[in-house]
Parts: C-alpha cells; sequence; structure tokens
C-alpha cells in the first residue's frame, strides 16, 4: 500500500491546519500498479514495432516499384538493340564498302608515303625567285633509286640541312646581277623542301644585260607530301 501527502486545502484556517493533516492513501495493491505499468509498456512497445514494420513495408514498396521500373527499362532497352541488331542486315553492303575504302586508303598512305608533287616543287621555286628579283625559266629534277644508301644519295654535296635528300633539281633562269642571284641561293637555303643549293653557272646573256644562271638544289624529306600523306605547301614554307 502507498501513501501520498495531499497538499493543504487553502480553505483550511491555520488553526486547523495545525490540528489536521491531509493524508491520501492508494489503496491498489503493486502488483495491480506494476501490471498497469506493464500494459502502457507493451503498448509502447507495439506501437513503435507496427510504425518500424509500416516503414519496412513502405522501403520494400518502394524498392520493388524502382525494381520493376528498372526490368521494364532493361527490357525496352533489350527490344531496341535486338531491332538495331536486325537493321544492321539492311545495311550490310554499306558496312562492307566502308571497310574497303578504310583499306584501300590504308594502302594507298602505304603506296603514295613518298609521293612528291612536283607542281608544289615548281611553284616553291617559282615564288622563291619572284620575291628575290630573277626569273625561273626551266627545271630539271632527277629523283634518288630507292634501294640507294644514305651514303650514296648524298655524295655529291655535303648537306648542311639536316634533311635528308631524296634527288635534286638544276634550276635555270635569269637575273639581273649576281646579287641578285646571292639572294636567290640565299632564299632558297631558308625552304624547308630544298637543301644546299649551288650556283654552277652565271653568263652574260648575248640579247640583253640580264645573266643567264644554272643552279644546282637538293630535294629534301619535307618536299613528300599529297592527299593521302601530309598536306602540301605552296608558295615557300
Amino acid at each position: 500500500m502507498a501513501t501520498t501527502l495531499m497538499p493543504l486545502d487553502p480553505a483550511v484556517s491555520p488553526q486547523r491546519v495545525t490540528r489536521l493533516l491531509t493524508i491520501s492513501a492508494s489503496l491498489l495493491p503493486e502488483e495491480v500498479i506494476a501490471g498497469r505499468r506493464a500494459r502502457r509498456t507493451r503498448a509502447w512497445v507495439i506501437v513503435v514495432v507496427v510504425l518500424v514494420a509500416g516503414l519496412l513495408g513502405s522501403w520494400f514498396a518502394y524498392a520493388r516499384h524502382q525494381t520493376t521500373l528498372a526490368d521494364d527499362k532493361l527490357s525496352e532497352v533489350t527490344v531496341q538493340v535486338t531491332d538495331l541488331q536486325r537493321d544492321q542486315h539492311k545495311y550490310a553492303d554499306v558496312v562492307e564498302v566502308q571497310n574497303q575504302t578504310k583499306n584501300i586508303t590504308k594502302q594507298l598512305r602505304t603506296l603514295m608515303a613518298n609521293d612528291l608533287p612536283w607542281a608544289s616543287l615548281l611553284d616553291t621555286l617559282r615564288t622563291t625567285g619572284t620575291a628575290s628579283g630573277i626569273e625561273v625559266t626551266g627545271v630539271n629534277g632527277i629523283l634518288n633509286a630507292t634501294n640507294a644508301s644514305a651514303s650514296d644519295t648524298a655524295a655529291d654535296l655535303p648537306s648542311t640541312s639536316g634533311s635528308t635528300s631524296i634527288g635534286s633539281l638544276i634550276v635555270t633562269g635569269t637575273a639581273p646581277d649576281k646579287d641578285t642571284i646571292a639572294k636567290f641561293v640565299d632564299a632558297l637555303s631558308t625552304q624547308t623542301v630544298v637543301a644546299d643549293p649551288y650556283l654552277t653557272s652565271a653568263t652574260k646573256g648575248s640579247d640583253d644585260d640580264n645573266l643567264q644562271f644554272s643552279l644546282r638544289v637538293d630535294i629534301t624529306g619535307e618536299a613528300r607530301c599529297g592527299r593521302f600523306t601530309a598536306p602540301c605547301k605552296t608558295g615557300g614554307k
């Protein structure tokens, strides 16, 4: 049995307070009180368990929904892939032609690796000559043999450009004086497609006061260019 002190009643006079004590007693047995507390605790536990179960059920339903959406998307993509693979057979001829074109391009690059465009080389000589004040009247070129060794190709003159010589040119033309010819030779030495210009002759013309000259110049590997190799440059470097 539990005994509980109750607060004083404000209507009671101080004189009666000194004589009377307000006492309330709980006559419920301890096992009844403990049973009530246990039932309340059990109820709260059940509520928490129900809430957790509800949250887990909601999460499971959401995960199942997302899995279903992913499966549907996978099925859709699989159908698209199957359709595309089926459509590939319609363009088999086009794919074969593209592959053949690639193979031909590779073969042409191999065959045209040493391609030398004479038009581009002659344009470089004429442009350089015009800028130097001379007129190129003739060009005679010859390429080295493909099986010649490096010592054979450079046997005539030592190269100062550091580039491999693949042939040589004999350039003839007219110039007003020797200084102009020297200027042309210096301009050729700055080019990348030719190297080591060497003046072989310079004589007075019979019809006018211009000098007729002839010079030799090496063709370097930089002159190689074409559609299937390095793009060609015109008008100098």
